[in-house]
């Protein structure tokens, strides 16, 4: 009723501007064929025959009447065109109407206020001010889709014009073009930190740092230790590994704290060996588990930046093989061929130890718990292992599963045709957790699916904690005893699935990595290398000395 009047008021003055306006309230279909918002499908078929037989031209009806019931019927009776009808109808329903909605009140001199905010000069009465085609208000924009001039609060909804149905206003604006100029500056800027930073032979990213934290915090602590040079520590243990030929045991260590400004001291005696950083705790400082020789000198590699070291120690007895390479060490422990050979699977881990044929089961003591195993074999063997952990994981992670762990001694024939035990240790790995089921397809976050941080997007670590290279040392260690011997074992790789251990003696098969190494290591690619370079070795000479 509301409605109706507010029509019959305007529509009483002069020239009402409700004779242009079809569809104010939106329900212009529902009003041509008599019909309610509620009507169901059936009474639309029904009010339509009943309008058509009374409005057919044929039956003296007016034809602009029946087109308009002939295009009411055919919005009405589709359900989606319906449905998109009714959804419009309330944006129908604030429309300007020239003559019929009021104008903003003062709108041009909100303009004028802004222009002069701006520093623009404009003289409201020989000057032309472009205004909203939907509320009259200043226009500060044009909607792409349409052409149509429109404000600040009408690009906040619906509009349309001419031909162009419904739709949201599509403005052009420069707020995003700045974001995003802003951004590409902001990127260049931390680009050109990298660079600069990476141009400094002492740059160190956040891992290169949190090792150096891990590394002085597990010196001082061992510095408190009155047996630390006869005991094993994994904490600074992951930072060297070692090899061994006929002749030579060769070391090769990552120094976090060392810097191309700061020398690195070796001191060694026929059973102790100190390597550190210029005023740095030692990375190592232990006792040796057999003799050096006395007679030859020590001969060493480094660096550049003083973070790579390594030393070709003069075994003291040639041909001796050591079981460990300082005092106190469990055996093989961080050394490039363990004493045992791994075999991983999906859902057990298999380990093989050669044994003596003289060695019987009352011989073997082995032990396993949560965070590892410990075997010993009377006078023959001693090793200790930790199981990888998921720190990241809340609550205890299992590695193994305790009750289906089990171990066998069988004798067989080894490759020389010569009888021998061989030590079947079968690590069996929990079954998945409910939630690596469901979300995870069943596989585990265990040590293979480990992300590596090299920066390759490898995963996979090594599934006792001891034997995992994270500076790449088995490659420089695999290059010194190539060069020494002309032949290396090599690890497989625990980001390859399935590789097993092999000794490798032809240059040609090695990997690409190593013969980089071996051809630095013997100067036939010096020139090409550039300072910084990662292995870029110089070597020197330096006697044992007594410390």
């Amino acid at each position: 009723a509301q409605k109706a009047n507010r029509r019959t008021a305007m529509a009483s003055r002069a020239g009402s501007p409700w004779d242009d306006v079809e569809d104010l309230e939106g329900d212009v279909h529902y009003r041509v064929l008599g019909l309610e918002r509620k009507a169901s499908a059936d009474d639309v078929k029904k009010a339509y025959r009943t309008k058509a037989r009374e409005l057919h031209p044929d039956k003296g009806g007016d034809p602009v009447a029946f087109g308009k019931v002939q295009e009411a019927y055919e919005v009405l009776s589709d359900p989606k065109k319906r449905e998109t009808y009714d959804a419009w109808a309330k944006d129908l329903k604030f429309r300007y109407v020239r003559g019929v909605a009021p104008r903003a009140e003062g709108g041009e001199g909100i303009l004028l206020d802004e222009f002069e905010r701006m520093g623009i000069s404009c003289d409201p009465l020989t000057q032309l001010v472009i205004t909203c085609e939907v509320c009259r208000r200043p226009s500060t924009k044009e909607c792409w889709t349409c052409g149509m001039k429109i404000c600040d609060f009408c690009g906040l909804k619906r509009h349309w014009k001419g031909s162009v149905g419904l739709h949201w206003p599509l403005v052009n604006s420069d707020h995003m073009r700045e974001r995003l100029a802003k951004r590409q500056f902001e990127e260049k800027k931390l680009e050109d930190a990298r660079r600069l930073a990476l141009e400094d032979p002492n740059y160190r990213n956040e891992a290169e740092l949190q090792d150096i934290r891990k590394f002085k915090d597990a010196a001082v602590k061992m510095q408190e230790n009155p047996q630390r040079k006869v005991t094993f520590d994994m904490e600074l243990g992951r930072f060297y590994m070692w090899a061994q030929t006929e002749a030579y045991v060769y070391l090769a260590v990552y120094i976090p704290t060392g810097y191309s400004d700061k020398e690195i001291i070796l001191e060694a005696n026929e059973r102790a060996i100190l390597i550190q950083a210029e005023e740095s705790p030692p990375v190592i400082d232990r006792f040796l588990s057999r003799g050096l020789s006395l007679e030859e000198p020590i001969e060493s590699f480094v660096t550049d930046d003083n973070r790579f070291f390594t030393a070709a120690l003069p075994k003291g007895k040639m041909g001796e093989k050591w079981d460990a390479l300082f005092e106190g060490d469990p055996n093989g422990i961080r050394c490039l061929e363990p004493p045992y050979h791994i075999k991983e699977h999906k859902n057990e881990v298999v380990m093989e130890i050669v044994l003596p044929f003289w060695i019987d089961e009352e011989d073997v003591r082995l032990d396993i718990s949560e965070e590892g195993f410990e075997c010993e074999v009377r006078n023959t063997t001693h090793l200790k292992r930790s199981f990888w952990q998921n720190k990241s994981k809340k609550g205890r992670y299992q590695a193994v599963d305790l009750q289906e762990c089990a171990w066998s001694l069988d004798e067989e024939v080894s490759g020389k045709d010569e009888t021998c035990k061989v030590l079947l240790v079968n690590f069996v790995r929990p079954p998945p957790t409910q939630d690596e089921i469901m979300y995870k397809k069943g596989n585990r976050d265990d040590n293979q699916t480990k992300p590596r941080r090299d920066g390759h997007q490898r995963k996979g670590v090594r599934f006792f904690i001891e034997d995992e290279d994270e500076f790449g040392l088995e490659d420089v260690l695999q290059a010194l005893c190539f060069l020494d011997s002309g032949e290396t074992f090599v690890p497989p790789k625990p980001w390859i699935k399935d590789a097993e251990p092999k000794v490798i003696r032809e240059f040609a098969l090695l990997s690409p990595r190593v013969k980089e190494l071996v051809e630095k290591m013997l100067g036939e690619s010096e020139d090409e290398s550039e300072p910084g370079d990662e292995f870029y070795y110089k070597s020197h000479e330096a006697p044992p000395t007594v410390y």
